[in-house]
């Protein structure tokens, strides 16, 4: 019994995972070159970003792994660019540290990691301090085991530029 429910916890973890990387794929493809202002979750589901199906609520998005979903948003910096914002969770400490080390690409600017679950209205340079995606583009396990430890559950933003 231990066995199977490891085994169907790492299964979901792993869809997760590959609709989070499929996501940030198809909403970059989108947007290519556009302002990512108009991110919302209808945008994203309606050019395949998750099936339609995970609906749950006005912009909200259910996810294998259990209560955890998946929200879409922007940002308005003003000066400066939009961001487009994917939020992921509540997740435990390992699913957040599974889902915050995913191999984004140059696509994802910044992964901020806190126990909120909302869009983050904060100035660009604050989000860079607080990403654990470093400038060269890595993702210190130890920064993000930190940032995914505390007892609360933890929610992943990835912030998207085109």
């Amino acid at each position: 019994m231990t066995l199977y429910i490891s085994t169907s916890s790492q299964r979901k973890l792993t869809d997760t995972s590959t609709l989070v990387v499929s996501a940030v794929q198809k909403i970059s493809d989108l947007f290519q070159g556009k302002d990512l202002k108009a991110l919302t979750g209808q945008v994203a589901v309606a050019f395949g970003a998750l099936p339609a199906s995970y609906k749950d609520g006005d912009d909200s998005y259910n996810l294998p792994i259990p209560k955890a979903k998946m929200t879409f948003g922007a940002t308005a910096f003003s000066p400066g660019p939009n961001l487009g914002i994917i939020n992921v969770g509540p997740l435990s400490s390992d699913e957040c540290i599974s889902l915050g080390k995913l191999s984004l690409g140059d696509v994802v600017k910044y992964i901020i990691v806190d126990t909120q679950a909302g869009f983050m209205v904060k100035p660009e340079a604050e989000l860079a301090a607080q990403s654990v995606k470093k400038a060269q583009g890595d993702v210190p396990i130890a920064a993000l085991a930190t940032a995914c430890g505390s007892d609360s559950p933890a929610y992943v933003h990835y912030y998207l530029t085109n």
